[in-house]
């Protein structure tokens, strides 16, 4: 009798819709705008955006560790949701689902990453490609190295960034979940393989969107570099892209086709 050949759990993938515990099984009243700015920046950062715009509260995300509020910010008379967003792949995509499950349609991420070439801090980037070295995308979609993100709306980013005359390159992005297990030959590896980046949510709130099937792109800002894997520099941590993230990301979102 022949042995079965083991596999990890995680390339078993169950394409079955419908799960036990549903993204909107509490049952709120809410409705969120159908853009979303999912900004991986820090609370006091989103504070002070907020400072500076219309806006009120629709929401809360209640968990045992992370409970984002919720908010409807105005924008030359258009509206989108804003949520802060928390780090790593699982984290990020519980919260995008159910933000997804009360309205979410066009989700745009900003955020930091590492650079792995010889990239400036501060740079930004447009992510056309992510490489799936974590977990949560194996949930949502069938096993694979890289996942594309969606041509289409990719466009519609592109339109409103060159509107708004920003420069900016697009690129491939390594998502992993390991942020104190990327070694030289990890680093060197998936260099080789066309990464520009290392972060750990792009494959997959990519998958999540394309399972949920709506929009999502990612505007990455360069924070720390892994150019040189023998002198790593964490530079000042990508600070003074958190306010221009939130800044370009709400631009780039109200100059998306037609208001709600």
């Amino acid at each position: 009798m022949k042995e079965e050949t083991e596999q990890p759990f995680i390339l078993d993938f169950d394409p079955n819709h419908h799960a036990i515990i549903e993204p909107d099984h509490d049952q709120e009243p809410f409705h969120f705008h159908s853009r979303l700015l999912y900004a991986f920046v820090p609370k006091n950062e989103i504070d002070a955006f907020l400072d500076q715009h219309l806006h009120r509260t629709i929401g809360e995300f209640e968990s045992v560790s992370f409970s984002p509020k919720i908010y409807e910010v105005e924008l030359n008379g258009k509206y989108f949701t804003l949520c802060q967003a928390p780090l790593g792949g699982p984290a990020s995509v519980q919260l995008l689902d159910w933000l997804i499950s009360y309205g979410v349609n066009q989700v745009l991420t900003v955020g930091n990453a590492g650079a792995l070439t010889d990239l400036p801090e501060n740079e930004m980037l447009l992510v056309k490609r992510a490489i799936r070295d974590e977990g949560t995308s194996f949930h949502y979609m069938e096993p694979g190295q890289f996942i594309d993100l969606n041509q289409d709306f990719l466009k519609q980013i592109e339109n409103a960034l060159a509107t708004l005359d920003l420069k900016y390159d697009e690129i491939t992005t390594w998502t992993t979940d390991g942020f104190f297990r990327e070694t030289p030959k990890k680093v060197a590896h998936f260099r080789q393989l066309g990464a520009a980046t290392v972060e750990m949510e792009c494959a997959s709130l990519a998958a999540c969107a394309q399972f949920r099937k709506v929009d999502f792109a990612q505007i990455l800002f360069t924070a720390d570099t892994l150019a040189d894997i023998e002198n790593y520099d964490e530079r000042d941590w990508g600070y003074e892209s958190h306010s221009a993230g939130l800044e370009i990301g709400s631009k780039v979102l109200t100059k998306l086709g037609k208001n709600e």
